[in-house]
C-alpha cells in the first residue's frame, strides 16, 4: 500500500503509568472533593464562587463540545483508577498554541502522575493537532507546579506581578511555555 493511501495512526494516549481518557460528568463530580482540597482560590488569579458538585457538573455538562478544549481524566495503568484531570483549552489556530490546566488527586501527588499526563497530552498536540507551543499558568507560590513545569522543560516567559492574591499577601503569577522543537523527551 502506498503512504498516502495508509490509514492515519490512531493517537495514544497511553503512558508507562497512566493513560487519559475523555471526562465525563461522573468524573467532574468525583473529582469534587480533590478540587476543594487543593483550595480553590489557589489555583486562579480571579475571584471565584465556590460552586456547588452539581453546579460544576452542570456547567460541564452545558459547555458545548469544542476542538478548542478538551478534558481528559488521568486514570492509572494498572487498576484504570481517576488519578487527576488534565486539559488543554484556548487553542489558538492561528499561532498554534493552547493553554493547559492539572489536577492531580492530593493523596497521589509524588507518584509522577501528573508530570506524566503533561508528557501525553503533550506529545498528542505536537503530533496530532500540530501545535507548536502549549504554554501554563501558575502561581509562584505553587513550587510543585514550578518544579515539574521546569523539569519538563518548560521555559518561564515571564512574570506578573502581584497577581494572586491568596493567603493575605500578593504573589506572582509565572507564564510557562514549551516550544515544539524544545521537546527532548
Amino acid at each position: 500500500m502506498s503512504p498516502d493511501k495508509m490509514p492515519l495512526a490512531q493517537p495514544s494516549l497511553v503512558g508507562s503509568k497512566i493513560y487519559l481518557r475523555p471526562t465525563t460528568p461522573e468524573d467532574i463530580a468525583n473529582m469534587y472533593p480533590w478540587f476543594l482540597r487543593c483550595e480553590p482560590q489557589s489555583m486562579s488569579c480571579r475571584p471565584r464562587k465556590l460552586p456547588t458538585s452539581a453546579e460544576l457538573v452542570e456547567s460541564f455538562t452545558k459547555r458545548e463540545k469544542s476542538t478548542e478544549e478538551e478534558d481528559f481524566t488521568v486514570c492509572r495503568l494498572n487498576d484504570s483508577a481517576p488519578v487527576g484531570r488534565i486539559r488543554f483549552f484556548g487553542v489558538n489556530t492561528l499561532n498554534r498554541s493552547a493553554e493547559l490546566g492539572l489536577l492531580i488527586d492530593p493523596d497521589e501527588h509524588h507518584h509522577g502522575y501528573g508530570s506524566e499526563a503533561m508528557q501525553v497530552l503533550i506529545r498528542y498536540l505536537f503530533k496530532y493537532r500540530g501545535l507548536n507551543k502549549v504554554h501554563a499558568q501558575t502561581a509562584g507560590f505553587n513550587k510543585a507546579a514550578i518544579g515539574m513545569l521546569e523539569k519538563l522543560g518548560f521555559k518561564r516567559d515571564g512574570t506578573l506581578r502581584d497577581h494572586y492574591f491568596y493567603d493575605q499577601a500578593f504573589h506572582a503569577g509565572y507564564v510557562y511555555s514549551l516550544l515544539l522543537y524544545e521537546l527532548d523527551w
